[in-house]
């Protein structure tokens, strides 16, 4: 039987049609299955967003400052590290080849470790930083501390080894200046006698800086003392042409022993005084720090260098002409008998700050 060539043609258009069909169905499965990888990406992308926003805010949360570095370019900083870094501290630590140490950066010190990443990140490194500026103020007041503790003893006995010949000394002067001597002899023995005199007096000055102080605590106002040393001192004050700053943020009382706290205050001011070598400023405030109150005494005179910072409290240490070097030791050993402790920042040639930590509990 022969077939046409209109079925033939039939057959094909049918044949077609199926495939057509079977081509849109496939099509439309396809669709839907893109449709469907294309919301699982939108999700994995979402969720990839919110873990690296979570990475993020753990990396910010941290206190220790995190950099990420791309050949020797910054490519990630978290807060922390935007807060206690700087381009010139960055710049000093990526450029070394050293991969730990402590840098000072302003008045801060900063421990730092640095290490290469691992698994495919070649080229960067992550560098950590710690802000370690309490803790090395606490170990320079505890090294201080030590130090003066033992100069004190050093300083007591040598005073006890020259007290003893002395009183010998004085009671045989004594002697020789009453028996019968011509008036020439006897002048020189009374000479002799007023300068042992004044050395005795030097030791018992010296032997009462080296013992501990015996305070007698009041609960007064620390802002009254302060004004009182300064109605006291201000006639020298402005004859320098000095200007006195005086801010007051704390009015509460404490417990300290007045007497002594005006010596303090007495010998910052006339330090501050003589440091200012033409007209300038002593500013003084008065303000709460965490549990502390705090005493600044700031001035704009010829500041001091570091090696003459660290040795400030020590016994005998001075860079007066006149003075024996006792006033700041002396100032030391009364705070810290008040549990208080006592700051210093200076730059030669931009002045003076002492900060006076007194606790504000009340210390028995």
């Amino acid at each position: 039987m022969v077939i046409s060539e209109t079925e033939l043609l039939k057959d094909a258009f049918s044949e077609f049609a199926k495939a057509s069909d079977s081509i849109i169905n496939y099509y439309n499965v396809l669709e839907g299955q893109i449709r469907l990888l294309k919301t699982e990406i939108e999700n994995k992308n979402k969720e990839l967003e919110r873990a690296k926003e979570y990475l993020h805010n753990i990396l910010d949360s941290i206190p220790m400052g995190i950099v990420v570095l791309d050949q020797k370019n910054i490519s990630f900083t978290n807060k922390a590290a935007e807060r206690l870094s700087s381009d010139r501290m960055l710049d000093e630590i990526g450029n070394g080849r050293d991969k730990a140490g402590v840098i000072k950066n302003g008045k801060g010190f900063y421990r730092w470790n640095k290490d290469v990443l691992q698994n495919g990140f070649k080229g960067k490194e992550v560098l950590i930083i710690e802000d370690i500026t309490e803790f090395e103020k606490m170990k320079e007041r505890l090294e201080r501390d030590e130090r003066l503790r033992a100069m004190g003893e050093m300083a007591a006995r040598i005073a006890h080894e020259i007290k003893n010949p002395l009183a010998s000394m004085v009671l045989f002067l004594s002697m020789l200046s009453e028996g019968k001597m011509r008036v020439k002899d006897r002048k020189y023995v009374e000479y002799i006698r007023f300068g042992v005199q004044t050395i005795d007096r030097i030791i018992n000055n010296i032997l009462s800086y080296t013992r501990p102080k015996t305070l007698a605590l009041k609960e007064e106002n620390i802002s009254k003392v302060i004004e009182d040393i300064l109605d006291f001192m201000g006639p020298s004050v402005s004859s320098r042409g000095i200007e006195v700053i005086y801010n007051v943020d704390y009015e509460g009382k404490l417990f300290f022993d007045p007497d002594m706290m005006k010596l303090v205050f007495m010998n910052f001011i006339s330090n501050a005084m003589d440091a200012i070598k033409d007209k300038g400023y002593i500013r003084i405030e008065i303000k709460e720090d965490r549990g502390y109150i705090v005493i600044v005494i700031n001035d704009n005179g010829v500041g001091m260098s570091e090696d003459v910072r660290k040795n400030i409290f020590n016994p005998f240490f001075t860079t007066k002409d006149k003075g024996v070097g006792l006033g700041l030791f002396i100032v030391h050993n009364i705070i810290h008998a008040h549990n208080g402790y006592i700051e210093v920042e200076s730059q030669e040639g931009q002045g003076t700050t002492f900060y006076i930590y007194l606790p504000k509990d009340r210390q028995r």
